[in-house]
């Protein structure tokens, strides 16, 4: 039964890491960094407007009444049978609120990570209780929330990472992008 399991939760992974491929997270904050900001009369600057991301920590609502938010990071070591291996994992709880006025699949939800501008690996890691995404399996019903337990590969040292979230397979709403150091 374990080595079902865990063979389940590597063909998860593959699946989800095969079809994750880079988000596109670079091209807004690099632009942003590159401007200056206008003038206006007086010779006074506008302030460059803030990047489009969430700290960890915080909240994300979209316009359907669905919320989430990343909480703050926590560092764990991978257990042996940990997938992939990696010299430390960034640990996130989510919380899925729906606030929506019908149910909604968080098995639809999916998370990108970027650990200091490189993809990176969802870690499944079941002896600590870090299933992954899929474990999420159960209908959310209108008005509730749930908590699902996701781990990312990091060095072993201290990284910028972003987390983009989106909330449906079918791109029917924008993607929103967490970050802060992990």
């Amino acid at each position: 039964m374990k080595f079902a399991k865990l063979a389940v939760g590597i063909c998860l992974t593959m699946a989800v890491a095969g079809c994750a491929g880079a988000p596109d997270l670079v091209g807004a904050p690099a632009a942003q960094a590159k401007e200056t900001p206008a003038l206006r009369a007086g010779g006074v600057a506008d302030a460059p407007s803030a990047p489009p991301y969430t700290a960890f920590g915080a909240e994300h609502v979209w316009t359907t009444g669905l919320s989430v938010t990343i909480g703050q990071p926590r560092s764990l070591q991978p257990s042996e049978t940990a997938f992939p291996q990696a010299p430390r994992t960034a640990v996130f709880t989510v919380t899925i609120t729906n606030g929506s006025k019908s149910e909604y699949h968080p098995a639809q939800l999916a998370v990108h990570a970027v650990v200091d501008g490189k993809p990176a690996q969802e870690v499944i890691d079941s002896v600590q209780g870090l299933n992954g995404i899929g474990a999420a399996v159960r209908e959310l019903p209108a008005g509730r929330d749930t908590t699902v337990t996701l781990a990312f590969a990091v060095p072993k040292e201290a990284v910028h990472m972003q987390l983009t979230v989106e909330p449906n397979a079918a791109d029917q709403e924008p993607s929103a992008t967490f970050e802060g150091q992990a």
